[in-house]
């Protein structure tokens, strides 16, 4: 079996790659420009800079240690490309979001808001054109759950919703970690859009927010953030609105 090998003199980008392959569990060898390279590395990681010192027909680089290793995991499956591709979402105001191919996690990250989600989804589509994609969500965060899901349902994707309750980690990239667990674990398959008006616990949780938000100045009518909580406004435009007396709620 072909392994990765991380190859550079820069002691920066060599620990946050290795970091990077190691949170992912993803075999490696490190390598220097003095050695042999072994005949079970498959491809190289290493820095812009040192990249044309590196003899080697398959080198990647990237200043992102995860977009480096997905790059580097990709060029290893070579021509015949990714079969199955899994996303998995933690959701939340700002969900986790993992990429599984062929049993590989290829790529951690977090995403700025439920709907943006959808972005990172098409850039992964894109860059696998062949494979066939499941997409799963934790079913946890019930609004937030389902402005992603409602998003992705829009555009065809098949998706399902998965039970997320053991898939939380005590680790430094917490939400990365439960999206992995979520995209490795089979759901049920809705089999039609939800809905995404807020509960009551979800309603005074925002509530509470927007006075930490306020510093204790205000409190955001049950209207706002109902409105918060569906993505129709932002925290910090919910408070100005509550502040200037313009709701009425």
């Amino acid at each position: 079996m072909q392994v990765i090998g991380l190859l550079t003199e820069n002691p920066r980008a060599y620990y946050e790659m290795i970091e990077a392959l190691r949170e992912k569990n993803i075999k490696f060898v490190s390598l220097d420009h003095s050695e042999h390279i072994p005949a079970h590395v498959g491809v190289i990681i290493t820095t812009e800079a040192e990249s044309e010192k590196v003899g080697f027909d398959k080198v990647v680089t990237d200043p992102d240690p995860d977009s480096a290793v997905a790059k580097a995991l990709a060029a290893l499956v070579g021509d015949s490309g990714i079969k199955d591709l899994v996303i998995g979402i933690d959701p939340g105001t700002r969900p986790g979001f993992a990429v599984v191919g062929d049993g590989r996690v290829l790529k951690t990250s977090v995403a700025p808001s439920p709907e943006a989600v959808g972005t990172l989804v098409e850039e992964v589509v894109r860059e696998h054109p062949d494979a066939n994609v499941v997409i799963r969500i934790g079913h946890g965060d019930r609004t937030n759950r389902n402005r992603v899901f409602n998003k992705l349902w829009d555009e065809g994707h098949k998706l399902e919703i998965v039970d997320e309750r053991n898939t939380t980690k005590r680790s430094q990239t917490p939400d990365e970690d439960a999206a992995v667990e979520i995209a490795i674990t089979p759901g049920y398959k809705p089999r039609k859009k939800q809905d995404t008006d807020p509960c009551e616990g979800e309603i005074r949780n925002i509530q509470r927010l927007s006075r930490l938000e306020s510093s204790g100045r205000v409190t955001v009518s049950r209207d706002l953030a109902r409105k918060v909580a569906k993505g129709e406004l932002s925290m910090t435009d919910a408070v100005d609105i509550q502040s200037s007396g313009s709701n009425h709620d």
